[in-house]
């Protein structure tokens, strides 16, 4: 037989073999395959999610190539940009980009046959498909002709053309309805294109007027595609005398410019990289202690094991030879705890989608597909057998003639055995602290950030998004004469749905807001001046829009002066009254009564501050109020709005009643996620209360594989020192001196075990930094609670073996095993 098959056929034997062994040993056998599948199952499904969002390529044509191109400046890093900024760069950068697009959020109503839909809709410049390699499945996309002159044309992403239009090819060339105005649909996008991942379709940005002409307004966000042979950093480089020109050339909006390219799979992932790093981290910390627990075990089984090799080797077995079974155990044990672990992270990687399906991307869902499976294994190969290989290797180098008169002693364990379980325990011990010191500041930064009052009053507040259509601003229209025609046709329809809403029995008070308080959604911004203050660079305030009940609704406190009424933002154009939160009363109006001030802003007229309410945690819980200023909803001229009702008894009780009365006043208007105000504030800090949750679950898994592994080799060390526990008896020693000789055992792991941990907590608690809330990475309460529980789940590992010990009497003590 050739040499290889040879080796092929001994290593199947020696698998059989090992398979019988194990076989009669089922207990051993669940133990060891149990706690490489908690390791295992830990490390596949954060390492699936991480590779989903952080390894895989975006699923677009090229996609290495794909870059994001933002503006950097001292006050705006990772900003949007104006249009003629971005006009500029499309202009003079091709030779670092072969094509430069962009994009911008908007909301339609997709309305005709069918009840009214809303459309998460972008409106992208005709380069952007360009950048994407003109991804379209049907037709053609739009161009500049479109664009310069406002053609009305959409593009339908595939999963709407599917669900709305029954995959119906006829779709191009006919014309759709999006607010009430027609729009022909030119184009279908292949399947599987979504950018962003939330697009339905897609429509030109022709936005004529001042928002295209101004350098201080920006809302465009830039992609590109590299030169081939251009890397992003030497595309910053090649963009650098193009963004020195603008600076020079506009200094009052452009001192300082300069523009960041990076890779658009890295800024898409770049929110969850921190999290899931320190998620992936943990998982392979769980592992590493799962992995030091299956050395521990497999060393508990070399005294029997020791005698079987020293009668085979005294047969003239060689080393290889012996190593072979050792080996195979190894891998069925390796094999079985791969798969129960893969099995094991299949509900777990759904975890994310089923806690909050906005947690995600969503461009390469989280799967337990061929790559990942390969990476585990390979880890898995690679632990198991690093851990394996130590315990067998020390198996087939015990002296023959000592393990053969240790059967008849009972002594077959050697001191470099004992001290290798003992020092795996203490480092088992070490790495849970460390785990789960880091989950107790993770858990410490939750309760704090539970605690932070976001300003508003969330019980009892039902809530709900709605897009109602407004008048499109068209080429050659007046900005003034459109802005009074969008009020005209935008304010009475709020008023009636609002005053609809107020009949409804049980509501309290009801709210029409551009967007609701705490939420972290990002409101509008402009620069503004302040009447008779000294002379400073000019700020920028964030804009909201409110109804008269607003305040009310959301138990937010009118401080100074008044909220508005159901006159103000009906007189003028502009805004005739404003309000300012705390925020920004003690920081630009301090020393003086705010209600005598005015604010230049939102036009060139100023506007008088008729009152002060309290701040509100806008971006979430854990960001500290900004300044704010309020107008009347009536000037936002958007449809892109929100609803309250502060109810009497549970918020979603009054779900159904709402979406019927909005079917009755404004069928048109879409109602969408409706939920609870608390819901809403909770979402800000979601990502966070999943990262705790599934850092702690770690640490508990860990805490309990380091307790068993403590339990074992404090049960074994009992076992071993049978002999002395009788002779101290017979000459004795009581139940509790036996005790306390156990304990001592115990102590001795457990105390370098928990100061190496303590040093564990420190290093990982600075990798966690980022995600705390008003807690140090070395918060010592946190650290002290950490060390109690440990020694606590420690000490009653040491314990029940301890006492079983105790108890043993002298006569079965000095007996031969």
């Amino acid at each position: 037989m050739p040499c290889g098959a040879e080796a092929v056929s001994t290593f199947l034997a020696d698998i059989a073999s090992a398979w019988r062994g194990l076989r009669t040993r089922p207990a051993f056998l669940v133990t060891v395959v149990f706690t490489l599948a908690l390791g295992i199952g830990a490390l596949a499904a954060v390492f699936s999610v991480y590779d989903a969002v952080l390894l895989k390529p975006l699923p677009f044509a090229d996609a290495a190539q794909l870059v994001s191109v933002t503006r950097a400046q001292a006050d705006a890093r990772g900003g949007d940009s104006p249009v003629p900024q971005f006009n500029e760069w499309r202009e003079r950068s091709g030779d670092a980009f072969v094509a430069m697009g962009a994009y911008a959020p908007d909301t339609m109503n997709l309305t005709g046959a069918g009840d009214a839909e809303r459309l998460a809709l972008y409106k992208v410049t005709p380069g952007f498909w360009d950048v994407f390699g003109q991804p379209l499945a049907r037709g053609r996309a739009f161009g500049d002709d479109e664009e310069n002159h406002a053609v009305r044309v959409i593009v339908l992403g595939d999963a709407l053309w599917r669900t709305r239009f029954g995959a119906d090819p006829g779709v191009v060339g006919r014309d759709v309805e999006l607010n009430g105005e027609g729009y022909r649909v030119v184009g279908v996008a292949r399947p599987g294109f979504r950018f962003p991942a939330e697009a339905q379709a897609w429509i030109p940005t022709y936005a004529p007027g001042h928002a295209h002409s101004r350098r201080d307004v920006s809302f465009l966000r830039v992609v590109a595609r590299l030169r081939e042979g251009v890397s992003p950093p030497q595309a910053a480089m090649l963009m650098r005398a193009t963004t020195d020109w603008q600076a020079a050339t506009f200094p009052a909006t452009d001192a300082g410019l300069s523009a960041e390219v990076v890779p658009l799979a890295e800024a898409v992932g770049r929110p969850l990289s921190q999290p899931l790093s320190i998620l992936l981290a943990a998982a392979g910390l769980v592992l590493l202690i799962a992995c030091a627990n299956l050395a521990n075990l497999m060393l508990a089984r070399l005294p029997e094991r020791a005698r079987e090799l020293a009668v085979r080797r005294a047969l003239g077995a060689r080393s290889r030879r012996l190593l072979g079974p050792l080996v195979a155990e190894a891998v069925i044990i390796c094999v079985l705890g791969t798969l129960a672990g893969l099995a094991l992270a299949v509900p777990v990687i759904a975890a994310p989608v089923r806690f909050d399906a906005d947690l995600l991307p969503g461009y390469n869902p989280p799967l337990l597909d061929l790559r990942v499976v390969a990476v585990i294994a390979l880890v898995s190969v690679c632990t198991v057998l690093a851990f394996s290989l130590v315990p067998a290797w020390r198996a087939i180098r015990v002296d023959a003639r000592g393990a053969m008169q240790s059967a008849t002693r009972g002594n077959t364990s050697a001191r470099g055995d004992a001290r290798l379980r003992r020092l795996l325990v203490v480092a088992e011990i070490a790495l849970a602290t460390g785990l789960l010191g880091s989950a107790g500041l993770l858990i410490d930064s939750m309760r704090r950030l539970d605690a932070v009052q976001p300003g508003v009053d969330a019980r009892q507040v039902l809530t709900a998004q709605f897009s109602i259509a407004t008048l499109a601003l068209k080429p050659g229209d007046d900005l003034s004469a459109w802005a009074g025609a969008a009020m005209e046709r935008l304010t009475p329809r709020l008023v009636a749905i609002e005053q609809r809403l107020r009949e409804i029995a049980g509501v309290e008070s009801v709210s029409l807001s551009l967007g609701l308080p705490a939420s972290g959604i990002a409101s509008w911004s402009s620069r503004f001046r302040v009447i008779g203050a000294a002379a400073e660079p000019e700020q920028s305030v964030q804009y909201r829009f409110v109804s008269p009940d607003y305040f009310r609704t959301f138990g937010i406190p009118v401080e100074q002066g008044r909220a508005f009424d159901a006159l103000d933002g009906t007189e003028a154009l502009l805004p005739t009254s404003m309000l300012v939160n705390r925020a920004f009363a003690d920081r630009y109006l301090a020393g003086s009564d705010a209600l005598t001030r005015q604010i230049v802003t939102f036009g060139d007229d100023p506007i008088p501050v008729v009152g002060v309410v309290g701040d509100v945690r806008q971006s979430g819980l854990d960001r500290d109020a900004h300044p704010e200023v309020y107008f009347p909803i009536s000037k936002a001229i958007k449809g892109e709005l929100a609803i309250a009702l502060k109810v009497q008894g549970d918020a979603m009780a009054y779900a159904g009643v709402l979406r019927a009365a909005m079917r009755e006043i404004a069928p048109e208007a879409p109602l969408f996620a409706v939920r609870p105000l608390d819901e809403v504030i909770g979402a800000t800090v979601a990502l966070r209360r999943f990262n705790m949750r599934l850092t702690t679950a770690f640490a508990g898994i860990a805490l309990l594989l380091a307790a068993v592994g403590l339990y074992g080799v404090i049960a074994y060390a009992a076992r071993q020192r049978r002999r002395e526990i009788g002779l101290r008896q017979a000459i004795g020693a009581d139940a509790p001196a036996i005790l306390r000789l156990m304990l001592g055992d115990g102590l001795r792991l457990i105390v370098p075990g928990l100061v190496l941990g303590l040093v564990a907590a420190l290093v990982l608690g600075r990798f966690v930094a980022s995600q705390l809330y008003g807690v140090g990475a070395a918060d010592p309460g946190v650290l002290a609670i950490v060390i109690g529980v440990l020694a606590a789940v420690s000490l009653l590992a040491c314990m029940l073996p301890a006492r079983r010990a105790s108890r043993i009497s002298p006569m079965e003590a000095l007996r031969d095993e």
